[in-house]
């Protein structure tokens, strides 16, 4: 969804630079989940369409006399007999009116969610989650390159020093310098000290870098788990048929409850636009996981019911 300049956030923190890349990233991976066909090609841009319907939730339909059938975002208006909303307010840069447009009389609407909220607050959390690993993974890359200290006596030696270390770290595999730049450091007598040591952390013992990119690919599996993507479990040994059977309730359950919010109220669109609009499952390429050979346990990951 286009959003002008707002979305420009060059020179910005690193935290901020992430969250509002995987804000984006998540919503990108989380539009594939319906495929919608039947959608008026005059006046229902799709990449508007999706952006309102998931963050939003909802988005109000009404016959127009300049646009013909219109979609447009709205807010709800009052509340029925079952504390539903009986109309919907609608006030845009092309559309100002006066009073609510009544619900089933002069509007419908397409609603994702039963409570008529978006799910951006999914991709909102998990984007808040995957920032914070985004630091603490660049923290620890540049934590891992730090193992030396090095003493310079002037300015001179330090910008050589420095120019040392930027041509070791480009790739070269020795470089040659001055020896004057290691000049004896007299501390008594016959006491002498090259001017650089090593700075042991154990290193090895603290790089926990592995940990954080595997909890990064365990909060995108969880992700995609959210809004109802089957995805392999993330574990090295091979999955038992009931366990895939878990796995697959797990990302069924919520998916359900937006696919019905869905069919019952593009029924009603239809009914009162006269169109066609249909929505469906987007399924990826069916997930096996086949164990070492061992009889009665190799068989592909059952396809939920519909």
């Amino acid at each position: 969804m286009y959003d002008g300049y707002c979305g420009y956030v060059d020179g910005a923190p690193f935290n901020f630079r992430s969250k509002a890349y995987w804000e984006r990233s998540l919503f990108q991976r989380m539009r594939t989940l319906f495929i919608f066909d039947g959608l008026p090609e005059e006046n229902w841009d799709k990449d508007a369409f999706l952006f309102g319907l998931y963050k939003i939730g909802f988005l109000a339909v009404f016959k127009s006399k300049t646009y013909g059938n219109v979609f447009q975002p709205a807010t709800p208006y009052g509340i029925g007999l079952n504390f539903q909303p009986v109309g919907m307010n609608i006030n845009t840069p092309f559309f100002r009116f006066e009073r609510p447009l009544i619900i089933g009389r002069e509007c419908e609407v397409i609603k994702l969610t039963p409570d008529y909220h978006g799910i951006w607050d999914i991709i909102s959390r998990c984007a808040e989650e995957l920032m914070l690993l985004d630091v603490a993974i660049r923290l620890a890359s540049i934590n891992a390159r730090f193992a030396y200290m090095i003493a310079a006596s002037d300015d001179k030696s330090a910008r050589s020093v420095k120019a040392i270390l930027e041509r070791l770290t480009n790739g070269e595999p020795a470089v040659v310098y001055n020896v004057n730049l290691a000049k004896q450091l007299t501390t008594s007598g016959s006491d002498t000290r090259i001017p650089w040591e090593q700075f042991d952390r154990d290193l090895k013992k603290n790089f926990i870098l592995p940990e954080l990119l595997e909890a990064r690919r365990t909060t995108l599996t969880d992700f995609y788990r959210e809004i109802g993507i089957r995805i392999a479990p993330d574990k090295k040994e091979r999955i038992q048929t009931r366990e895939a059977v878990s796995y697959d309730a797990e990302t069924f359950n919520r998916r359900e409850v937006w696919n019905i919010s869905l069919q019952e109220s593009l029924r009603r669109v239809n009914d009162f636009l006269g169109t066609n609009i249909t929505a469906r499952y987007n399924e990826p390429i069916e997930l096996t996981e086949l164990n070492n050979g061992e009889e009665g346990n190799n068989e592909p990951i059952p396809k939920p019911a519909d």
